[in-house]
């Protein structure tokens, strides 16, 4: 015979399994959020429910800004790899709040500096990339970035000895070896700008940033013939390029740029030839 004092303990007993699933459950919840969190960015791609999860991990701040400054998503089981977005003040917000979390977190001052030289920022830029090397001195690629802020300000003896200081580091570099070009360039040493153009063509042969580097030095030594076919070869090569082809080499701006960018180039080397046809007649 089942009693009032029975229905009591069982009803008593229920309440206590269920305030002890409840306890479990939200001590697992605080247990594993971190790991929930992440598993909500990777997963379900929600950056605000997976940082409310997991707030104070820098890691995880730092993978969502990267992916809103056009860091891709890779291939995995559920999806394949995905392109990034691209929205700035998200990147920025994301690598600032990474690094109140953490202040010493490799990469998010130079991925914030980055950030800055797209828009123009290059006090910012500067900032944040010394920041970066005082923190992480053997991160070298602080160097490449800051040898560019260097070169857009005009500071071209700094620039140079920062892009030096890369390709110490990664000689196999086609962009270091352009770049480093470019500054000899504008110093006005056509004839280390041609040696440093040459090397980077040694790596890339047919990379039209180079040929176009290249193209350009050889204008301006005189050597019109070579320079000529070398613009010829490079307004080729172009020609057989997609605006995304053209933006791989700069990661970091904004897509909607890209094919603009390349048909600047294009009629940068169309200018050059038609001088040159001038010129040679």
């Amino acid at each position: 015979m089942i009693t009032k004092r029975t229905i009591l303990s069982i009803e008593r007993n229920k309440t206590l399994a269920l305030c002890t699933l409840a306890i479990i459950l939200v001590t697992a919840f605080y247990t594993y959020r971190s790991g929930i969190g992440w598993i909500v960015w990777k997963y379900f791609h929600t950056a605000p429910v997976a940082t409310v999860l997991n707030p104070n991990d820098a890691e995880l701040q730092f993978e969502i800004g990267n992916y809103y400054f056009g860091g891709g998503l890779p291939a995995a089981p559920w999806r394949s790899a995905q392109a990034g977005a691209y929205d700035i003040e998200k990147a920025q917000s994301y690598f600032e709040k990474a690094l109140e979390i953490n202040p010493d977190i490799q990469g998010a001052h130079y991925q914030l500096g980055r950030t800055y030289f797209i828009q123009s920022g290059f006090a910012d830029a500067l900032r944040e990339i010394n920041k970066e090397i005082e923190l992480h001195p053997d991160f070298k690629r602080s160097y490449y970035m800051r040898g560019l802020i260097y070169g857009y300000t005009k500071h071209y003896a700094e620039a140079e000895s920062d892009f030096k200081e890369f390709l110490k580091w990664k000689p196999e570099s086609w962009a270091g070896h352009n770049d480093l070009a470019w500054i000899y360039f504008q110093e006005g040493k056509y004839k280390e700008t041609t040696e440093t153009a040459r090397e980077g063509l040694k790596i890339v042969p047919d990379n039209p940033w180079l040929l176009n580097s290249l193209g350009v030095a050889l204008l301006n030594t005189g050597e019109k013939n070579e320079a000529k076919e070398t613009f010829a070869k490079t307004l080729a090569i172009l020609d057989s390029m997609s605006p995304k082809d053209w933006g791989m080499a700069y990661p970091g701006n904004n897509p909607q740029i890209y094919g603009e960018g390349l048909s600047k180039m294009k009629q940068f080397i169309q200018d050059n030839l038609k001088l040159l046809s001038v010129v040679n007649n």
